[in-house]
This record gives structure tokens, C-alpha cells and sequence, in this order.
């Protein structure tokens, strides 16, 4: 015997656990939002003053794309504790609860989808760009999430039009608004697997040509993207088979989605931003490590300043020679670091 969950049980336990999810992502938004600025600052001109410096470091589309969905999320979670107290309270004196989250109609709850939809838009748009700048800003290969992005644009408008124009007691799942909703978990779902398999794929092939050298594995990253991808992802599918079943439970997928969203863009800068940190700090210390070695070496053997030519030495197994006929200089960034003994 299937066991029916009553809906106004599911709306309370929706509320908990969505301020519970919306605790998490304010948490990592601040987190993140400081992890940006400080990482955009490391990255600006020296030359620029102090209130340039913070300018730049603030104005970024990932910036200004966290700030976004900060405020959508926290605009969706204050509109669900209003619609809690409305429904059980002020809406017919509290008598309908079940009749007022019903109504698809409701101007709060057509708040609350155009909040969710504004989310969804801006976290595809994210991981669009975040493909662009990982692919050297190839744009053919934006071609086709651009496109899917479009789609979730025009289906997100014609679902909150329809939901607004939607009779009380009328059944969403057969109707223009359930087709609309459909269509975003598509898109949506393309835009996603599609953007993280393809970042994910690029710095496969970056990890494999930097190893080779020597170099940090880029693989923590791909991990990071792959998790935080089949979070939402599997929140997506979530979503879309409760809504196909018509289960009252798509309610409580549905209230969470824009928390998990905004967690999930969150999570991303979070833990990709932790690691260029204690990087960044690991680099300062072998730094110093490096630079007192060779103010050392300098001092005890009064070796002099010379210039350096750095190449790329392959040696040839069965050969006694280091063969340098096809090197190529390796260059360092300007603000890198490394320091060799022996040199300024």
C-alpha cells in the first residue's frame, strides 16, 4: 500500500529544510564573495591605486553574478516564511492552508517562481562563461549552450505567464504551465552536462600536457566540478520525475531548487578559491625558501649575478648527451614566484 504523505505536512517540513539550505548557501556566499575579492586583487595592476584596485576587484561577471543570485535566493526564502504565516493565518483565517499553496495563481507564489527562474538563468549563464574563459574564449564552443540558454530565457517567461494566468484547482501537470516547466528541466539539464563535461574534458587535456613538465595536477578541479555539477544535476532529474509522477514531494524539490542552485554556483568558487589559497601560500613559502638559498650560495662562494637562459632539455634514453636541438624557452609569468640559485 503506497503511503500518502499529506500535503500540509510537506509544506512545514519544505520550510525547514529550506531555511536550513538557505543557512548553507548564506554561509558560502560570504565565503565566496571574499574569496573573489581577495583573488581579484591578487590579479590587478600593481601600478593601479588602492580604490581602483578595489573597483576592479568587486566589478567581475562572477562577482556580480554571486551578488545576483545572494539576492534572489534570499528574496525566495523571505517569500516562503511570508507565504507560511499567510497560509496558515491572514489567508481565510488561516482555515485553507492547503487551498492558498495550491493556487498556482498567487502572487507570492508567482514571486517565488520568478525568483527561482532568475537563479537558474544566471547560474547557466555562470558555467557558460566559466567554458568560454577555460576554452581560450573559443566561441564555437558556446555555441550550443548558448543556445539551450535561450530556450531556458523564453520557457522560464512562458511558464511564470502561464502559472500567473492559472484558475485555483487547476491541474498544472495538464496544462500549458506543466509543458513550460518540462522544457526548463530540459535545457537546463543540457546547459549543465553539457558546459561540465566540456570544462572538465579541457583540463583533462591541460592536466595531462602540464604533468609532463612537472606541474600540479589540475585533477582536484575537474573533482570539484563534477561534484558540484551532479549535485544540481541529480536535484534537476529529482524534480522533473516527482513533477511526471505528479507527486506532492515535487513541491518540496521544487521550494528547495533555488537553494540548491545557488549552493552548488557557491560551492564552485568556494572550494576552487580554498585551493588557489593554500597554493598561493604554499608558492610564498618555497619562495623564501628559494631566495634565502640563494642569498646563501651567493655569500659563501661570492658567485656572480648572471643572466639565465632557460630551455626545455629532453634527454634521449641510450644516449650519453642531453639533446637541446628542438627546446623551447620556458616562460614564467611576471609576478611568478620562482627563484633559481644564481640568478637576480
Amino acid at each position: 500500500m503506497a503511503v500518502v504523505i499529506p500535503m500540509l505536512s510537506i509544506i512545514l517540513v519544505t520550510v525547514c529544510i529550506e531555511s536550513l539550505l538557505y543557512g548553507i548557501f548564506f554561509v558560502l556566499s560570504v565565503i565566496s564573495l571574499y574569496i573573489l575579492a581577495r583573488r581579484r586583487e591578487d590579479i590587478v595592476n600593481a601600478a593601479l591605486n588602492v580604490r581602483g584596485k578595489r573597483r576592479i576587484a568587486y566589478m567581475t561577471p562572477m562577482s556580480v553574478a554571486a551578488i545576483f543570485i545572494f539576492i534572489t535566493n534570499t528574496a525566495h526564502w523571505i517569500v516562503a516564511v511570508y507565504r507560511l504565516f499567510s497560509g496558515f493565518m491572514y489567508y481565510e483565517d488561516g482555515t485553507q492552508p492547503t487551498a492558498y499553496y495550491t493556487n498556482p495563481s498567487m502572487a507570492t507564489e508567482v514571486a517565488q517562481n520568478t525568483l527561482l527562474m532568475i537563479s537558474l538563468i544566471i547560474g547557466d549563464a555562470m558555467i557558460i562563461y566559466r567554458l568560454w574563459l577555460v576554452w581560450a574564449y573559443n566561441i564555437p564552443v558556446t555555441v550550443f549552450p548558448l543556445s539551450t540558454l535561450i530556450g531556458l530565457i523564453v520557457c522560464a517567461v512562458g511558464s511564470i505567464y502561464a502559472s500567473a494566468l492559472s484558475k485555483p484547482g487547476e491541474n498544472i501537470f495538464a496544462t500549458a504551465t506543466g509543458r513550460w516547466i518540462t522544457a526548463n528541466c530540459v535545457f537546463t539539464l543540457c546547459t549543465n552536462v553539457y558546459s561540465t563535461a566540456t570544462i572538465a574534458w579541457r583540463i583533462w587535456r591541460a592536466n595531462s600536457q602540464v604533468r609532463q613538465y612537472g606541474g600540479s595536477s589540475l585533477m582536484g578541479v575537474i573533482g570539484i566540478l563534477i561534484e558540484s555539477a551532479a549535485l544540481y544535476t541529480v536535484w534537476t532529474i529529482l524534480f522533473f520525475v516527482t513533477y511526471h509522477v505528479q507527486s506532492d514531494l515535487q513541491y518540496f524539490v521544487s521550494e528547495s531548487y533555488c537553494a540548491m542552485a545557488g549552493i552548488t554556483f557557491m560551492l564552485i568558487h568556494v572550494r576552487v578559491g580554498l585551493g588557489w589559497e593554500q597554493r598561493a601560500s604554499s608558492s610564498h613559502n618555497d619562495s623564501i625558501d628559494l631566495t634565502a638559498t640563494r642569498d646563501s650560495r651567493q655569500h659563501q662562494f661570492g658567485s656572480p649575478r648572471v643572466a639565465v637562459n632557460i630551455t626545455r632539455i629532453v634527454h634521449r634514453d641510450g644516449d650519453d648527451e642531453l639533446d637541446d636541438t628542438d627546446s623551447a624557452p620556458i616562460k614564467f609569468a611576471p609576478n611568478s614566484d620562482i627563484s633559481l640559485p644564481g640568478c637576480p
